[in-house]
């Protein structure tokens, strides 16, 4: 579904990311074949290889929309290293701190400096949807952690100090004007602030039940609607596809989700768990914060929608991803075999 938009919205990019699908496919097969512990072996590795790039894009990168989160790979390729900070964590906090749920002091100290070094950096950028979703996405390993309250209220303070950090000195004027136009409905569409939006809006609405069909929307086609190839691929989908078609994507994600929520019961390593429950996290509030945006119930925040949303870099995380769960989920079916012969 997300080739055929591509293909009616953006040709030239829909054979770009069939190269990245290519590509993606056989990461999703290494890390499918590869033992799950390997991945956490690699964890401290990854973790401190996106620390580095993170650092390095702050001090020698160069600003694109107002962020410095790509690094400019030629051809006219770009590649966003936030997009692994999720993957990188998990593989480097897993297998550490799901051994008991009692933490010592030090080990919560290090849990956290390990989670909030690579969200500061992301913030910094700054990519505050990005940052959001690892957030979100890292909550049940924290959220399962015993970590007693004074912790927790150090860290929600933290979270405010940075968000007024951020809201006054880090945040250009068109990102404030993102959230504000939100807030200010249809006043903000008066002055033009909320255009993306509303547009946004106009395209999913005018898709009716069925549909304009490929290539015959009016919004995307005449470019009424802007970042029509990413942040609102869905607003295009629900244009040419209409409703039916939309209803059929969102079933998708829900069996997607379903079943890795599904197979994390019969998975027995608390670790592997996790990761699959995780990952769920993940994909939901990704899907929700998209389409929330795309139909006006959630501010722009510029977070893709997965393996619909043209892009590299979130594409080849969300096959790594789901790569690393049919391996976690082979080996438990394997196991469960085993013990029944």
């Amino acid at each position: 579904m997300g080739l055929l938009t591509l293909s009616s919205v953006s040709p030239e990019l829909m054979q770009r990311q069939l190269l990245f699908f290519a590509f993606g496919l056989v990461l999703f097969w290494f890390a499918s074949q590869l033992p799950t512990q390997q991945w956490w072996r690699w964890g401290k590795w990854l973790w401190k290889g996106l620390v580095i790039i993170l650092l390095g894009l702050l001090i020698f990168g160069r600003a694109t929309r107002g962020a410095v989160a790509w690094i400019d790979l030629g051809w006219g390729l770009r590649f966003q290293p936030s997009q692994f900070a999720l993957l990188a964590f998990v593989s480097f906090a897993l297998p550490k701190f799901t051994k008991t749920q009692v933490l010592k002091d030090a080990q919560i100290v290090k849990l956290l400096w390990l989670f909030t070094t690579p969200l500061l950096l992301i913030l910094l950028q700054p990519d505050f949807g990005t940052g959001f979703l690892y957030v979100v996405s890292a909550l049940p390993l924290l959220l399962w952690q015993k970590i007693p309250k004074q912790y927790w209220r150090g860290f929600w303070l933290a979270t405010l100090l940075l968000l007024i950090v951020g809201w006054t000195m880090i945040l250009k004027p068109y990102q404030k004007l993102r959230l504000t136009s939100f807030i200010a409905g249809s006043q903000a569409d008066q002055t033009g602030v909320g255009y993306n939006a509303r547009q946004a809006l106009i395209a999913v609405g005018s898709g009716q039940l069925t549909g304009r069909g490929l290539g015959h929307g009016t919004q995307s086609q005449l470019r009424f609607l802007p970042e029509r190839q990413t942040d609102f691929i869905f607003a295009s989908l629900a244009e040419e596809w209409g409703l039916l078609g939309a209803l059929v994507l969102i079933g998708l994600y829900a069996v997607l989700i379903i079943f890795l929520l599904y197979q994390a019961k019969f998975v027995s390593e608390l670790d592997q768990a996790l990761f699959l429950l995780i990952a769920a996290v993940h994909f939901l509030i990704q899907i929700l914060v998209n389409i929330g945006m795309n139909i006006g119930l959630l501010p722009i925040t510029g977070i893709t929608l997965p393996l619909i949303s043209y892009g590299g870099s979130s594409l080849l995380a969300t096959l790594l991803l789901l790569g690393i769960a049919q391996r976690i989920i082979t080996q438990a079916k394997g196991k469960s075999h085993l013990h029944i012969s």
